[in-house]
């Protein structure tokens, strides 16, 4: 099938994963508009998500999936889902692409009442059978998730203008943080973005292990500690082995503000986690401690970047529910802090 040749008019892509995963979303997004200039084009992404893709000038809307919400118990789950097709059919999509092998993406494109859903082949028959148009997928070509989405795009006939990911902060969100946090807008000083924490403890360094990065980097940077909501308490003890208070300490800030944050931010330190991600997106420079993930498969889109994934440990990569290796959490705690201050050093010198 050649996209182009169909002209749809109303798109809506379906990725209900993780906020890293709608941020992977930006060069289909980016891509679409560059080969459909006249088509709407919608992305139904992870609560969270949808206020990062609305940075896109290239996107028409970004609709919000409520995981929690739908989760809460099994008649609020029915009623949910069932109020949120409605809205999705409401929209009058004529194209639906489905990006993962996943149930509820492909059950949420079949009832959308589009009449092409485009997704990749997968082994469950029923999936393949919800699917007006089913691709292959090359495991061997397609390592990273990016160049996964992209394939989709290919496959359809679709010309590939642009691989970037971008995130651009509104100048008043900017301000904003610039504002409230006391930040100068005039750099006095180089600053290092530290967010230790990451979905699921298997994938966090460890409270002791950032205390003494920051430690070693408190007196010669300004060191912005940050954290999700759920995290404050892991702040808080790292906060507690500081030997001085950092110039920034929060567990409350949007995404949208701590995409500002990083835009006004020189290096930006933590787990695979989303963060990282936008962080990339915003132009900084990066440093990613990888443990039960490869980074190959999933590392920030950008140059700028210094990565520890240095375990050969052969359980890598995991399921992340359990740790099966020789000792809990051996694949990322051999990342050792003295390793990764000194390459924090050596790219303040060179930025």
């Amino acid at each position: 099938m050649n996209l182009s040749d169909y002209n749809p008019k109303n798109i809506l892509l379906i990725d209900l994963r993780y906020i890293g995963d709608a941020i992977f979303l930006i060069p289909i997004i980016k891509n679409l508009r560059a080969n459909l200039p006249s088509a709407k084009i919608s992305a139904l992404v992870i609560e969270g998500g949808d206020s990062l893709l609305s940075l896109l000038p290239e996107l028409t809307e970004a609709i919000p999936f409520k995981r929690q919400e739908i989760k809460r118990s099994l008649k609020n789950r029915i009623i949910k889902f069932l109020d949120l097709i409605k809205k999705i059919r409401e929209r009058h999509f004529d194209t639906v692409i489905i990006i993962p092998q996943s149930d509820r993406p492909t059950i949420i494109g079949y009832f959308s009442g589009a009449k092409v859903r485009i997704g990749y082949e997968s082994r469950s028959w029923w999936r393949n059978h919800l699917l007006t148009h089913k691709l292959k997928y090359d495991y061997e070509k397609n390592i990273h998730l990016i160049e996964h989405n992209l394939q989709i795009l290919k496959d359809l006939g679709l010309k590939i203008y642009d691989t970037s990911i971008t995130l651009t902060a509104p100048k008043s969100t900017i301000e904003a943080i610039s504002k409230r946090f006391n930040i100068p807008m005039q750099r006095d000083k180089k600053s290092i973005l530290i967010h230790p924490g990451a979905r699921g403890y298997l994938r966090q360094w460890g409270v002791e292990n950032f205390a003494k990065v920051i430690n070693a980097l408190i007196d010669k940077f300004r060191v912005y500690l940050v954290a999700g909501n759920s995290e404050k308490d892991l702040i808080n003890k790292i906060a507690l082995s500081l030997k001085k208070r950092p110039s920034l300490i929060s567990s409350d800030l949007a995404l949208t503000e701590f995409t500002a944050l990083c835009s006004i931010s020189d290096i930006f330190l933590g787990n695979d986690s989303a963060p990282i991600h936008i962080a990339a997106a915003t132009g900084m420079f990066v440093v990613g401690l990888y443990g039960p993930t490869l980074s190959k498969y999933c590392k920030p889109w950008t140059d700028k970047s210094l990565l520890f994934d240095i375990s050969p440990l052969p359980c890598r990569q995991c399921e992340q529910d359990r740790c099966l290796g020789p000792e809990i959490k051996a694949c990322i705690l051999e990342i050792k802090p003295e390793e990764v201050i000194e390459g924090i050093f050596d790219v303040f010198k060179k930025i």
